[in-house]
This record gives structure tokens, sequence and C-alpha cells, in this order.
């Protein structure tokens, strides 16, 4: 009798791998991969076959009933990857299986009979590994570098992925290729990402580009992994199993002996600190000269420095473009009353609501509330909204220039016309393409660095660099002139700031230094939460105590208020190497608490 190990499309405990007899009618059929149906506690299930043996430990094994699909939905390579996932991230082989390598579809959708099933993809050890590449320089060098590999990839007739942050992107990558390209996102419909998967899985399409859901398309012989600016937050899965597809990458071509190309203007701390380490072969481009100006704002009246007031006049008289960079969109940070000091909170979660033009929002809940006339404490009608914001700015801007042309572009309100003087623009913008521009102004360089975390630092010399590498021009206001941000700013210099950085996160044990892995817990009651939080530390504590493990536990941690009707709490483990014991107690935590293993932030 012959056994097939096969995965069910469901949520068990344990490896989630279950031994079935093959019926002798289906047996000249069966392979590995396919799509089959199962019996499983009462229920008719999809199940992945995994191998195929001869014998089990098991008695009485229930048959498969039925192939679902005559072609194999998953290869050796891509079962070995969605293993890995599994182990890695500390989540349900099953989940990693059928929710990231096989996508969900209608299986009503009926192959092409004239599609001829590809060879079988399998891991071939023997193969030369494929080489790593980091090319740090702007877009359109790195552009420059992806077509020269594209084309002898190409050559070879082997096939390729390339993964980017925004869909905005795909004609950038794809306007000198001619070739059928085959684009890939979560945000497709369940037929239509299911019949360009299909397309891919039989060999039509040898180009494949998209989000981080691309990375999991059925190439059945891969030569090319490309990902564009890998330091992006978008490509850290914010769901289960929250995977960072850099991470995924790297994996996949050490199975495929395929290439991996990473591209970025300022890559992240992790993969450039891995490249000084010879482990990449990676080219810089040289920094631009920098004509960046820095602004002591301890000396200024106002939002607006009289540099800046300079720039604008000269842009008025001259028909030039400024670009300000305000990262706080909106009409105000906050409802004020001045006179009782009463600022207007969310009734759910008590946190702040920022002002619109005829509304308050609550940014936690995503909740929509009515902004009073009066104040509801004093009754004073001298309500403020204060904080500069991206309104607020353009209206001071307008008050003193009434016959400039401004634009904003922020996420709620996108121009892409070419007829201004002036635009505020938060990140946001970064996603868009613009005309030649002449200055950037940082308006405020200090936001965003008194925001607690690890990466704060990183992620604002990421954000202001992409900026100021837009015009010709810079212009930095700031209450901290010394600081070495600031300063590594104005010069452009990457590398200076890598060099503080990684001396910091040496000093104070973060990554690449150690291994982080933070478990939240989340509940509607926050006695129930914080009780169960001590619970798993103390266990925890206790794992690593008796068996003397390196791992230092940060927490529990709570949040300073509810998010969407729950309140949260956190532990953070911090350990130079993952431990069995600790990691397969995390895989019996219970309903409610959520595994993040290298995350992206460790703030709630």
């Amino acid at each position: 009798m012959q056994i097939a190990q096969i995965v069910p499309k469901v949520k068990t405990r344990g490896s989630g791998i279950f031994d079935y007899s093959i019926p002798p009618e289906l047996l000249v059929q069966i392979k590995i991969g396919l799509l089959v149906k199962v019996p499983f506690h009462g229920r008719k299930v999809e199940g992945i076959i995994l191998t195929i043996k001869k014998s089990s430990k098991f008695d009485n094994l229930k048959p498969i009933l039925k192939i679902i699909d005559t072609v194999p939905v998953v290869d050796e390579i891509h079962i070995e990857l969605a293993r890995w996932m599994s182990e890695y991230y500390l989540t349900d082989f099953t989940k990693t299986l059928f929710e990231n390598i096989v996508p969900p579809a209608k299986r009503t959708i009926k192959k092409q009979t004239d599609i001829i099933e590809p060879e079988k993809s399998i891991i071939n050890e023997t193969k030369k590994p494929g080489k790593k590449f980091l090319v740090v320089a702007d877009f359109k060098a790195r552009l420059m570098f992806y077509q020269k590999i594209i084309s002898k990839v190409l050559s070879q007739n082997k096939q390729i992925i390339i993964l980017i942050p925004d869909l905005d992107l795909v004609p950038f990558f794809t306007k000198n290729i001619k070739e059928e390209i085959s684009v890939i996102s979560s945000g497709m419909t369940l037929t239509k990402r299911w019949k360009i998967w299909d397309s891919i899985r039989c060999g039509q399409t040898r180009i494949v580009i998209g989000s981080n859901s691309a990375i999991f398309a059925p190439t059945k012989n891969l030569g090319l992994v490309i990902i564009d600016q890998e330091e992006n937050e978008t490509y850290k899965n914010d769901q289960s199993p929250r995977f960072n597809i850099t991470k995924v990458a790297h994996e996949l071509t050490k199975l495929t002996n395929a290439n991996l190309v990473i591209g970025s203007i300022s890559p992240s701390l992790e993969t450039y600190h891995t490249a000084k380490q010879n482990k990449y072969l990676y080219k810089i481009k040289p920094d631009q000269p920098a004509n960046i100006s820095i602004v002591n704002m301890t000396f200024e009246r106002g939002i607006l420095s009289q540099p800046l007031k300079d720039s604008i006049e000269q842009a008025i008289e001259l028909n030039q473009k400024i670009m300000i960079v305000l990262n706080r969109k909106g009409e105000g940070a906050r409802l004020f009353c001045p006179d009782c000091k009463w600022i207007q909170t969310c009734p759910i979660c008590k946190n702040p609501l920022k002002p619109g033009t005829n509304t308050s929002k609550c940014t936690n809940c995503n909740k929509d509330y009515s902004a009073p006339a009066i104040c509801p404490i004093c009754h004073s009608s001298n309500l403020k909204n204060i904080g500069m914001t991206t309104t607020k700015l353009e209206k001071i801007i307008r008050e003193n220039w009434p016959s400039i042309k401004i634009t904003r572009i922020e996420k709620d309100h996108i121009d892409t016309s070419k007829d201004w003087q002036i635009a505020i623009v938060t990140s946001f913008a970064l996603k868009t393409d613009f005309p030649e521009i002449e200055t950037v102004v940082l308006l405020d360089a200090d936001f965003g660095l008194n925001f607690a975390g690890y990466r704060t630092e990183e992620r604002n010399f990421q954000t202001y660099l992409k900026f100021l590498r837009l015009a010709k021009n810079g212009l930095i206001q700031t209450h901290l002139p010394e600081s070495q941000l600031v300063k590594n700013l104005a010069s452009l210099n990457y590398e200076n700031f890598y060099e503080t950085e990684i001396t910091n996160r040496q000093k104070f044990n973060y990554p690449p230094f150690t291994k982080l892995t933070r478990i939240i817990y989340r509940n509607p009651d926050k006695m129930i939460c914080s009780k169960e939080a001590e619970n798993v530390t103390s266990t925890l504590s206790k794992i690593i105590l008796d068996n003397h493990l390196d791992i230092k536990l940060l927490g529990p941690l709570a949040s300073t208020s509810i998010k969407h009707g729950f309140f949260y709490q956190q532990v953070i483990l911090k350990q130079n190497k993952r431990s069995v014991l600790v990691d397969n107690y995390l895989r019996t935590l219970p309903k409610g608490w959520i595994i993040d293993v290298d995350p992206f932030d460790i703030n709630l």
C-alpha cells in the first residue's frame, strides 16, 4: 500500500502533517505537491501532498478522496520554504503553506487544456550558489544595474522576481523589457490572483513583479530576485506570520541557487552591516556634492526661518519650485482650549483627537467625532487648533504670499499636476513623481526624534535623505544643529550615518548584534491582559533561569492607551542565539498572543 503524507488545510496542533492511504485508481496520478480532497474529523478538506512512502506507523488510514488539480500546486522548493518559514517565524506549517505559498482561490477556475505541465523543480545542492549584490545608489543608477542583470538572466532562459514597495513603480521597471510580465499583489481578487499565479506555475511568464506576495510566485527555474528599497517598512508583513521579505528572499535564493540583488539609496543597517562583512558584492555610487544649509531655529521667530522666506521670494521671482517636508497632515495637531487647558480626546482610548475641517479624528480607533464650537468644560468659544500641520502651514504661506501657487501632497490629498511653486508634503509624497525642484526644505527636522524605538534615527535619516536628493539645494530647519544626524543629512553621507548608528546599536545591544523576538498580548479586559502577560513572563523567566540561557527579557510593558477596543501588553526577548526550549514554549501560547520574530519596531 502506498502512503501519502499530507498537510490538510485546517488549524491543528503539532506538525499538521498526516498519513493517508492512496487508492489504487489514483496511484498513477499521485505526485508531490498535488492539491487533493481528504477526510478530516468528519469534514472534507483540501490538502497538499508532501511526500509519498510505502508504510505508516498508523493503522486504518483514511484514503485520499479525490485529486482537485492534476498539476502540482507547489514544488519541493516551495514546500521547503514554507517549512522554513513555519520554523523561523514560529507559526503553523499549514498557514505558511496555504496562505503564503499557495494562494486561496475559487476552485471553479478551469485550467487551460493546452498548457503543458512544467518540469519538476527540486532542491539541487550541487549547483553553484547564486551571487548576492547590494547596490547603494539613486533610483536611476539602480535601474541601470537591474536592467543589465535582468538581460543576462533572461538570456539564460531563467525566471525573475522583482519586489517593489509600491505598485506605482511598476512602469519604471518594465518600460524597457520586451517580455510578458506578471504583476502580483495581495490587493487582487482571489480569482485574478489565482489566474496569474497559475500562468506562472505553467511556465507562461518569465518575469514576476509585485509586492510581498510576489516572492511566493511558483517559479520553476528562478535565476534572480530583486528587492528595491529594501529598507521600506512594507517589506515586513504585519499579519501572522510576520515575515521579513529580505529574510525570505535569502532563503529562497539559497534553495534555488538564484542571484539576489538588493537596491537602496539608504539600506537598512542590518543589510549594510552584512555587506561590510563581505557577504555581498556591493556597489556604491559616490554621493553627489551637497548644497544644503542648516538653520538653527533657536534664533528664528516663527516656523518660517529667514533663509526659507528668502528661498520663497527667489522662487517667486525666478519661477522655481520648492518642496517643504512636514510629516503632520491635517488642520491641527490638537483641538485646545487656552482658557481652561482642555484638549479634545477620544472617548474610547483617551488619545488626543486630530482636528480636521469639520470633524476630529482618532488615529488609534479610526473614528470621527464632531468638533465642538465651544469648550465643554468652561464654555469658552476661544478654541484653537494647536501644532503645526500641512494645512496650517499652507494657510501661513498663503497669508504671506497670496499670489504663489501652492499644493499639498499627502495621503488624503494627492495633486499630480506640475503647475505649482511650493509643494507641502508628508513622507507619502515619496510615492509620487516630481518635476525639477530647486530646493527641498525640512521644516522641522527634529520631529520624530522624540519617538521611542531603536530605529528612530534610522527611519528619519532614510526618509529625509530621499527628499534632500530630489533637489539641487536643501534647507534643514532644526533646534539641534550639532546633532550628528543633522550633520550627516546636510552632507548626504550615508556612510558616516551608518558608522555612528552601528556604534550605538552595538553599545545598547540591538540588531544586528542581537536577535529580537517580541510577543504581544491583547484583550478587551485590562486586568486579564495584565495578568496573562505577567504569567507568561514568569514562565519564560523560569525556563531561562533553569536552563542557564543567555536571554534578556524586557517587560511586560503595557500600552498607554486602548487600541481598537483592546488593551495591549508586550514582552521583548533579546538573545544572541535562538533557544529551542523558548521557541517551543512560544508555540504553545494561547489565543490572543502575537509572535513577532525580528520585529521592525518594538513600540506598542
